[in-house]
């Protein structure tokens, strides 16, 4: 078959070859970047031809910088101004180091297609720390591969260009055959043009400082920067992270902390000044694997949504509840899980627990409840290690942690993740009603995970809906029925306080839940078996909120820190911060301020335009200018504890 194209063969200078060379992987370098556009249009509203066009060509910059890192190896060799790169032993040996760094260059583009709808952002370096974290991946990658099938086809292809052409670009011998001294001074000459073209290459321009991550944000608004970045570049970028930077917008600790105090005390008094006992309810956070508000009927009642109606007795336990409109402060479980339960979100780059500040010492509603007597627990029907969550809650001071491998019946075991939902919850609930009262308990789900896998007995009973999910949304509705029927006739069920939330939001279909605002909402719902609420507040929630509520709820006495806040005390800031692609997004009555304090700053009123198309900071510079001075408090604070190991009131 090679033979056939022959006839193409192109022969000439080793400077020549190089270029051409990487002109053809730049151009596969392209096509794998905007798959991820062609794969998921529908997560990219606002891009027109034009501007697809457009952000193909500036990605170019990105591009570039991650072929010339993946191929500086390469284009040394080839660059050498010596005779011995036309010899048959310096093709084979240049010619290996070219396919194989080029073969692995094209991979995280292609990986990224499948991951990116779950994540929202280009992988970083924080990826193969998440990935080590427990033996999951390598268990969950032969279905991986079966659901991608035609991502591996697609690089195998890419990788077969990559051959074929490359064996059709070689050196000529008439460069070899030249004079000694009109070869070594040519070919200097032609390595001393194309070094410093490569060294432009490599920091993306003239400018002075080479370009990174963020500079993406010059070309596309942060919710479209994907489509310019490509994941070789980012992983790349983002290999040599050293935490986050000290940071200083208050000189004046007082003003900084009169917008928000990561320091709180809830500690109630009564009329003569005494201080009111805390209230010993038990506590059980249910934390939902990728239920996004857009699942759940009674919170797509607004944005012009059509109703879910998968979610049958999650409605009817919020007419009897406080329920909130909730936004995520990730998208991902890893970052889900300590911004619930220590109020402690990933507002950087890399993941909290896998940080360099995974180490410091924090508070969690398990440490703190623990010095008032409670027992401790956290279930999770998946495999012990997964996520790096059982070493998470031994440092956030949970006295117990049920995996998999605690579960007494592995004929439950889904085949893929864990213990299905179902069998899992009757089995916390006759677990919770054997533990030490009080006690404070957390579940995370995990059916509703992809591959969405509904038990044999279960299959056909719940409706299909658009996502593949929704089927499992059902499912592990109906087990949440059935472990608050099974609870309720146990006698620690009236004095607790159950709390609904999510980990992060899943794959949507409706409009305003592919955007920056509507990727974030989960619910937040408290639910109290004795003190019916029956509201809706339409109040905004975070998952940072959740711990410091619970423990305002209780009139817990000690001061702890939060980066949230009570949604019952009306003196303290209401909103939701995500960060994503180096841009933080805060959203509080109604707007949407997202900036990096960099490049990039939008403002939108996402109340009244839903689909965020009006860019309100050049002319709403009061709410602006406020929201911001807001988000500048809640991350020096934020910042700054991390790195000076303040977690905790000392």
């Amino acid at each position: 078959m090679f033979k056939s194209f022959q006839k193409f063969r192109f022969t000439g200078s080793p400077q020549m070859v190089l270029l051409l060379r990487l002109l053809m992987l730049l151009l596969l370098m392209v096509f794998t970047r905007l798959l991820l556009y062609f794969l998921h249009p529908s997560l990219f509203p606002g891009v027109t031809t034009s501007k697809l066009f457009y952000y193909a060509f500036t990605g170019l910059r990105f591009d570039m910088v991650a072929l010339i890192y993946a191929n500086a190896l390469y284009v040394s060799l080839l660059a050498l101004p010596f005779r011995f790169r036309r010899t048959r032993v310096f093709s084979i040996v240049a010619d290996t180091i070219f396919y194989i760094s080029n073969i692995i260059l094209l991979l995280p583009n292609l990986a990224d297609a499948a991951y990116y709808p779950f994540s929202l952002k280009r992988m970083t370096f924080d990826i193969f720390k998440y990935l080590s974290t427990g033996d999951d991946t390598a268990a969950m990658m032969p279905q991986f591969i079966r659901d991608y099938w035609y991502l591996f086809f697609i690089w195998i292809a890419s990788v077969s260009i990559l051959v074929v052409v490359a064996r059709l670009i070689v050196i000529s011998n008439r460069y070899v055959m030249q004079k000694q001294l009109h070869y070594y001074l040519s070919q200097s000459f032609s390595t001393l043009v194309f070094g410093s073209l490569c060294v432009l290459g490599v920091r993306g321009g003239i400018q002075l400082k080479p370009v990174g991550i963020l500079s993406a944000s010059q070309y596309a608004p942060s919710q479209e920067t994907a489509i310019v970045l490509n994941s070789a570049f980012t992983l790349m970028r983002s290999s040599d992270q050293r935490g986050i930077e000290k940071i200083a917008y208050f000189k004046d600790e007082k003003e900084m902390k009169a917008l928000f105090d990561a320091q709180k005390n809830y500690s109630v008094s009564d009329s003569l000044g005494h201080t009111i006992p805390m209230l010993k309810k038990n506590i059980f956070i249910i934390i939902l694997e990728s239920f996004s508000a857009e699942h759940i009927g009674v919170l797509t009642h607004q944005f012009g949504n059509k109703k879910s109606d998968f979610t049958p007795f999650m409605d009817s336990l919020a007419g009897k509840s406080l329920v909130f409109e909730g936004f995520a402060n990730g998208k991902r479980s890893i970052e889900g899980i300590p911004a619930i339960l220590a109020s402690l979100p990933t507002w950087m780059t890399e993941d909290y627990i896998t940080s360099q500040y995974a180490s410091d010492n924090f508070n969690s509603i398990a440490s703190l409840l623990k010095t008032e007597g409670y027992s401790t627990s956290f279930f999770h029907g998946g495999k012990n290690g997964t996520m790096g969550f059982d070493a998470f809650c031994k440092s956030a001071g949970f006295d117990n942690y049920y995996g998999k491998n605690e579960y007494p019946n592995q004929a439950d075991f889904d085949g893929y993740w864990g213990i299905s939902d179902e069998p899992y919850l009757q089995y916390i609930a006759k677990t919770l009603d054997s533990s030490p009262k009080p006690f404070m308990g957390a579940v995370f789900t995990l059916s509703s995970h992809h591959p969405y896998k509904v038990p044999e007995k279960y299959k056909n009973r719940f409706r299909k809906g658009p996502l593949a999910i929704q089927e499992t949304i059902m499912y592990t509705d109906l087990a949440l029925k059935e472990f608050f029927e099974t609870a309720s006739h146990m006698s620690w069920f009236n004095n607790t306080i159950f709390v609904i939330t999510a980990d992060h939001t899943s794959e949507a279909w409706q409009a305003f839940y592919q955007n920056r605002v509507g990727q974030y909402t989960i619910p937040i719902i408290f639910y109290q078996p004795q003190n019916d609420t029956s509201g809706h507040t339409g109040l905004y929630a975070q998952q940072t909120d959740i711990m410091p509520t619970i423990l305002d709820m209780l009139h817990y006495p000690d001061t702890f820190i939060a980066f949230g806040s009570s949604v019952l005390r009306k003196d303290e800031p209401r909103f939701g911060l995500n960060y994503l692609n180096g841009n933080y997004q805060m959203l509080k009555d109604g707007y949407s301020w997202q900036t990096d304090h960099n490049i990039s700053a939008a403002l939108f009123n996402f109340a009244n335009d839903s689909m965020l198309k009006v860019n309100l900071a050049p002319v709403r510079k009061d709410v602006s200018t406020r929201m911001d001075q807001l988000l500048k408090a809640v991350i020096q604070q934020y910042n700054n504890r991390l790195i000076e190991n303040r977690l905790t009131v000392k």
